[in-house]
């Protein structure tokens, strides 16, 4: 099939509502993901390295430098920017459609993802905060202690509580802004702020959609996380390729597929 130009990349899409049951519209888009993933196998896999590639890098440079407490932090936050990483999976769901392969608003997804970094660090102050208020300025011990104090002290179960109650508005936010904005801006001419407004709309308006596919998308990543980041080299391209027919079917009602891919 070969690509064409679509006129309405130009126009802003409005979400709608989708009344299905929750759990069979996420089963569908995974459904629909996978057969993404089977079509493009090599592709996939090779986004799936890459990101374990950066994971295992990224815990192997904390702990060189001696930041080894910063690892869970760290990877609550990477989560994060996770929907600014996936652009090249989105671009292949897209091109498997038939439309064009570039991307439709290229400086306002760099823009995006510079927003979802500013979060992602944000959160990295405020759990070091977290941490400095229930522990004091005391220097950071490693990851097996730190993990140790965390679990076993009153003080450390205070941190664990008061870091998940607000990692976890940290993390609802960003979903709210990014589930859907960032495929929005692959594929169409929009300004970054409009695609945020509209994705938080959208996860509005479908709001126990928006938590089942929450809850999946995390869920898998805790997977992917507890295997060595092995699990996330075909978890991650699988859910890119899921959230881009999620963005399709909440904003363009489609989740049909190339007939090749059946």
């Amino acid at each position: 099939m070969t690509a064409q130009p679509d006129p309405k990349t130009r126009m802003a899409p409005r979400p709608r509502r989708i009344d299905d049951p929750p759990a069979a519209t996420v089963m569908r888009w995974l459904a629909r993901g996978w057969l993404d993933f089977r079509s493009h196998p090599a592709q996939a896999i090779s986004y799936g390295t890459m990101l374990a590639l950066l994971g295992w890098g990224g815990i192997a440079l904390l702990w060189h430098w001696g930041l080894s407490w910063m690892i869970l932090p760290a990877l609550a936050g990477a989560m994060l920017v996770g929907p600014a990483a996936t652009v090249g999976i989105y671009r292949i769901s897209r091109l498997a459609m038939g439309r064009e392969g570039r991307l439709a608003s290229p400086g306002q997804v760099a823009l995006a993802g510079a927003i979802l970094m500013v979060l992602m660090l944000t959160w990295l102050r405020a759990a070091t905060l977290i941490f400095a208020v229930f522990f004091g300025l005391v220097p950071f011990s490693g990851f097996t202690e730190t993990l140790l104090s965390l679990l076993q002290s009153p003080q450390g179960i205070a941190t664990v509580v008061t870091g998940t109650l607000i990692g976890g508005l940290f993390a609802a936010f960003t979903f709210a802004i990014s589930a859907f904005s960032i495929p929005m801006l692959v594929d169409h001419e929009l300004d970054c702020f409009s695609a945020m407004a509209l994705s938080f709309s959208a996860t509005i308006h479908n709001f126990k959609l928006a938590v089942t596919w929450g809850a999946t998308v995390s869920g898998a990543i805790l997977i992917g996380v507890c295997t060595g980041f092995v699990g996330l080299i075909f978890l991650f391209p699988l859910l890119g390729f899921a959230t881009w027919h999620a963005y399709c079917d909440l904003f363009h009602g489609e989740t049909q597929h190339d007939d090749h891919a059946s």
